[in-house]
């Protein structure tokens, strides 16, 4: 079982990026927040490299992801993580598998998922 949560994962800034490693056309990202938010994205590798969508879920004591629901259309169930397992460092693993999640990126900002200057503002003003 894992002890950790969303806000531990996410660092001191507005969050982080964790991506899987490299395994299949897609690159799979986790991304945590200060406010305990989580978000699965999917993106093409490639020349038509593009996102291909994002589902936000809280993580749970037990490091059970538990997303949105209905999910995105082009969102199986079976493609995204469903458990934490594991957290090494900035590491992390998920469903018992071997594949590695690295840190990839630390958020000051996040403005195409609603993480702005004012939110943020906001966020450490009121603590939540």
């Amino acid at each position: 079982m894992v002890d950790v949560d969303a806000k531990q994962l996410a660092g001191r800034g507005c969050g982080r990026r964790y991506e899987k490693e490299y395994l299949n056309k897609y690159r799979d990202c986790m991304l945590f927040y200060c406010d305990g938010k989580a978000r699965f994205e999917r993106y093409c590798y490639g020349e038509g490299a593009c996102f291909v969508f994002g589902v936000w879920a809280a993580l749970e004591a037990d490091g059970t992801l538990r997303y949105r629901q209905p999910l995105p259309p082009l969102a199986a169930a079976a493609d995204l993580p469903q458990r934490l397992t594991a957290v090494e460092g900035d590491v992390l693993y998920f469903d018992n598998a071997r594949w590695k999640w690295e840190l990839a990126a630390d958020l000051a900002l996040d403005k195409k998922n609603g993480y702005t200057r004012l939110r943020m503002l906001a966020h450490r003003l009121t603590g939540r």
